[in-house]
């Protein structure tokens, strides 16, 4: 079941829809209005029977759908960053509070979180800029897009000294591995290839043959090996899921070089991260499917939307987010005690979430309506303790 909630307000006599829906079957609407106590003068919330009230705060409301138990947090952003113009397609954000991000004008900026002041116009890539990220430094960011390039990006300067070429279709996703001396990217050419940043050079084709790549991430993997090639650092022990268009998931050991195995579901496959020794990968029909990074056992499924999944990032504390096509931004557990919550990160209205972005402190969601939420986690993670 979801819930959704337009918008919170503290006025006096205003009031707010608020709908709950179980998967295939139509929206009921309630509405949640505020009216004035008068003797103290304070804004009280009211609600049907069909919700109760758990808490509220300045940026968030709890409230409780009573038939099924499902508890849900509505918090919303602390800022709406408008540093593009057009619709953003993906953000990233450095712990040093500087983020990089790309929207459909082909614009790649270098932007500060706390001013909102652009920084840096990076200009190179030929086309739109599917994904950006930084490596761990904060300093280098790379960024992968339709001209089928991965492109390496001083975040200070804004000098481009290394242009990753190889792939015959557009870039769909890249990760980093560690420090970031080495990193994979993804296509839809059906290419995984492992790149060494120092000779701008391609080590190896890790996935291949299976049609258009539509996301990856990285893990450590408990089976270590002892990789030869002195170009590549610290791939002994990682492991490469990627996501297919073809409804496709495949394990990779990226220093064997071996498939680990594979799993297929009914849909094309969106968005994909590892929570943990979990894989969550994200699919266009809504659903979230939760595999076993070991041996690839379909832990269990989430289907809680139809509206396809754009985007995901792992936070800490076993959560992750989501961003769909609707607008929907959610922060889910995969520790079964927290089943039944869900906090909503709010202000997207219907506009779809491109792209998600964590630092440990702050959660951005990259929207297609042209700005880019910032969220506080302190406000997320205490609904999950």
């Amino acid at each position: 079941m979801t819930q959704g909630i337009s918008i919170f307000t503290r006025l006096p006599n205003d009031e707010v829809w608020i709908s709950a829906k179980y998967l295939n079957t139509n929206s009921v609407h309630d509405k949640v209005w505020t009216t004035l106590n008068k003797s103290d003068k304070k804004v009280k919330i009211n609600l049907s029977e069909a919700y109760q009230f758990v808490s509220q705060s300045n940026l968030c409301l709890v409230l409780k759908h009573t038939e099924s138990g499902l508890k849900v947090a509505f918090v919303a952003a602390t800022k709406a960053h408008n540093v593009h113009k057009k619709a953003v397609l993906s953000v990233a954000l450095a712990e040093n509070a500087l983020a990089v991000s790309s929207c459909e004008g082909d614009k790649l900026l270098v932007w500060d979180t706390r001013t909102n002041e652009a920084l840096l116009d990076l200009d190179g890539h030929g086309g739109p800029i599917y994904k950006c990220r930084f490596f761990p430094s904060g300093i280098v960011v790379i960024s992968a897009g339709a001209d089928g390039s991965c492109r390496i990006w001083s975040a200070e300067s804004g000098i481009n000294p290394v242009t990753l070429q190889g792939h015959t279709m557009s870039v769909s996703d890249v990760c980093i591995v560690e420090k970031g001396r080495n990193v994979i990217s993804v296509s839809r050419d059906g290419f995984a290839k492992l790149w060494d940043i120092g000779e701008s050079k391609c080590l190896g084709d890790l996935i291949e043959g299976h049609g258009p790549i539509n996301c990856c991430a990285i893990a450590v993997s408990t089976d270590e090996v002892e990789v030869e090639n002195e170009r590549e650092i610290a791939t002994g022990n990682k492991v490469l899921v990627v996501g297919c268009e073809n409804g496709l998931i495949i394990c990779t050991h990226v220093g064997k070089r071996q498939e680990l195995f594979r799993k297929e579901v009914a849909s094309a496959c969106n968005a994909c991260t590892v929570v943990d020794q979990t894989i969550v990968m994200g699919c266009e029909d809504g659903r979230l499917v939760l595999l076993n990074l070991q041996d690839g056992t379909i832990i269990k499924e989430i289907h809680e939307s139809a509206s396809p999944l754009f985007c995901m990032a792992t936070l800490t504390n076993h959560l992750f987010v989501i961003g769909r096509q609707d607008g929907n931004c959610v922060v889910i557990s995969i520790k079964d005690e927290f089943a039944a919550v869900r906090v909503q990160l709010t202000g997207s209205d219907c506009d779809g979430i491109r792209d998600l972005a964590f630092n440990g402190k702050w959660i951005l969601a990259a929207c297609r309506d042209s700005y880019i939420r910032k969220y506080d986690f302190n406000q997320v993670s205490v609904h999950f303790k």
